[in-house]
């Protein structure tokens, strides 16, 4: 099951787990956020902007970093970046996938990962340390 609605504002991967632990969308209370491949399910391939039925669901627009009408990325609860301790997490672009100066480099689709925390690990290759969430439960 998920939301119709993302989260409306970008935040951090630790508020991104907050949100999702604590939410009371709809008025269910087990919602998580979804691994890569669950919101790598909902992606429209087909080459439509943004790259969700929006019929189903809504999403936010942004402006990215280049100034254009654009969609959000979301956080994944997929961790990378070791064994011991995993200080990146997936993130999926809904939008374009841009590089820093906001140039599409990759689709609507693309996976990134980036640091969980501003100023975390390898800082200087921030992109959008602030994702939107789109929770998703298992119905019951």
């Amino acid at each position: 099951m998920w939301s119709k609605n993302d989260s409306g504002k970008g935040m951090n991967w630790e508020a991104a787990l907050k949100y999702a632990e604590t939410s009371n969308y709809a008025s269910y209370s087990d919602w998580r956020l979804p691994n890569v491949k669950e919101l790598q399910s909902i992606v429209d391939y087909s080459g439509v902007f943004p790259a969700l039925d929006t019929k189903m669901f809504n999403i936010s627009g942004i402006t990215n970093e280049a100034g254009h009408k654009d969609y959000p990325y979301f956080w994944s609860s997929t961790s990378a970046g070791g064994e011991k301790a995993m200080p990146f997490a997936d993130y999926v672009a809904f939008g374009y996938a841009v590089d820093p100066k906001g140039e599409d480099t990759h689709g609507a689709g693309a996976v990134r990962f980036d640091t969980k925390m501003k100023d975390g690990p390898n800082k200087e290759n921030e992109e959008r340390i602030n994702n939107y969430v789109r929770l998703v439960g298992d119905s019951k």
